[in-house]
């Protein structure tokens, strides 16, 4: 009988979406498109010829090397030679170089002469990952033209270059990068934007499919429908959006792990059930802002608020750890960081799967079940009773 009446409820749902197209477009082709939009930001997956200024003030041969060495990096192109420091502060006020490249007078000449002086990078640190980008790729440039001298002055010393190198050999950092040494920015940020995004929409939907009853004073008929079982009532109505939701999931997951490449390090399977988890989630808390409110517009509002801040609050910009009290409380409620956290773990780091269970079952216990047992009676009770509906 539940089944069947389950039934009703999405037969219903479904006739409703075939008369409204832009409603069915909403868990459909738009979010599908909307996620290829935020895949498309990020494919070309790292930051490539950055345009910056580059002020020779040696005009040595050195300095000619250096901004070979300079144009031949991933990151950096030099599309502007100013004269001055000045002049090139004009560049990037006008948003035309992201940062300036400054060699001194006497730079070549007195570092023949053990007196050597620093080369300047300027960035632009409104634009942090463009900065971030051309630091590491200058200072590799820098750092691969001083080598180069300083060999050749040890290399003069006696026994070539094989005896200026073990003379230069001191000590050394060898920096590895854990868990994505590619870098990439399509991996990093597409990673966490598409379920974010995918997040978003099952918000909204599921929060408009459950509200609309009720401004639309059609809740008692919905009930009816599902045989007065409020349980079959939400679950019907909102297969639908779970259906598409779980297909656009899983294409998120086969698209990056598999199409693209970037390997599973841990368990596919615990990472799916993660993304699953966090799409029931996304359906038990709009219906407990809806069985709370019973107003469609107040549980758009909470919908929102509960998405726009998911991506800030998870670490993934600003380290958790060096957050204030109120902002680490925050993360906490808010159910994306325990999906993000299954995500780098199974994804990314390869940890066991006993480390991701217990986001999965705060997911479960405190984002489906407990939201779920609260809004069904909550719910229940306002279909029953029409002086709360017609609310907006």
């Amino acid at each position: 009988m539940f089944f069947k009446n389950v039934r009703a409820a999405c037969a219903r749902e479904w006739h409703y979406l075939v008369e409204h197209p832009w409603d069915l477009a909403l868990i459909s082709w738009v979010p599908a498109l909307a996620l290829l939009l935020v895949w498309a930001i990020f494919a070309a997956g790292v930051n490539t010829k950055l345009p910056i200024a580059f002020v020779d003030e040696d005009h040595s041969q050195d300095s000619r090397e250096l901004a070979i060495a300079l144009d031949a990096t991933r990151s950096v192109a030099i599309t502007a030679r100013p004269a001055s420091l000045a002049e090139a502060g004009s560049w990037v006020r006008r948003r035309r170089v992201y940062a300036i490249v400054q060699v001194p007078p006497d730079w070549e000449r007195r570092a023949l002469r053990g007196d050597p002086l620093p080369v300047v990078l300027y960035t632009n640190e409104q634009y942090h990952a463009a900065g971030s980008s051309i630091s590491t790729d200058v200072l590799g440039a820098i750092g691969a033209v001083s080598g180069r001298r300083v060999l050749t002055g040890l290399a003069a010393l006696g026994g070539g270059f094989h005896g200026a190198e073990r003379r230069s050999q001191l000590v050394h950092a060898e920096l590895r990068s854990l868990y994505g040494p590619e870098l990439s920015f399509e991996r990093a940020l597409a990673g966490a934007f598409l379920p974010s995004t995918l997040h978003l929409f099952v918000l909204g939907a599921a929060a408009f499919a459950l509200g609309r009853e009720f401004r639309d004073r059609t809740a008692g008929e919905w009930l009816s429908r599902s045989g007065g079982s409020i349980g079959a009532a939400v679950l019907g109505k909102l297969l639908p959006q779970l259906v598409c939701f779980a297909v656009l999931g899983t294409g998120i997951l086969v698209w990056l792990a598999g199409y693209r490449g970037w390997s599973v390090h841990g368990s596919f399977i615990v990472w799916t059930a993660g993304l699953a988890s966090l799409v029931l989630a996304c359906c038990a808390i709009p219906a407990l802002f809806v069985g709370l409110t019973g107003t469609l517009r107040v549980a758009l509002a909470l919908s929102a608020i509960t998405n726009v801040t998911a991506i800030s609050f998870t670490g993934f910009t600003y380290p958790l750890f060096s957050m204030t009290t109120g902002a680490k409380v925050w993360s906490q409620i808010l159910p994306f960081h325990y999906f993000y956290e299954i995500q780098q773990q199974q994804w990314n780091i390869g940890a066991p799967i006993s480390t991701s269970l217990t986001p999965l079952a705060v997911l479960w216990g405190v984002f489906i079940l407990l939201p779920l047992a609260i809004a069904l009676p909550r719910l229940a009770q306002r279909c029953r009773d029409p002086s709360g509906w017609g609310l907006r």
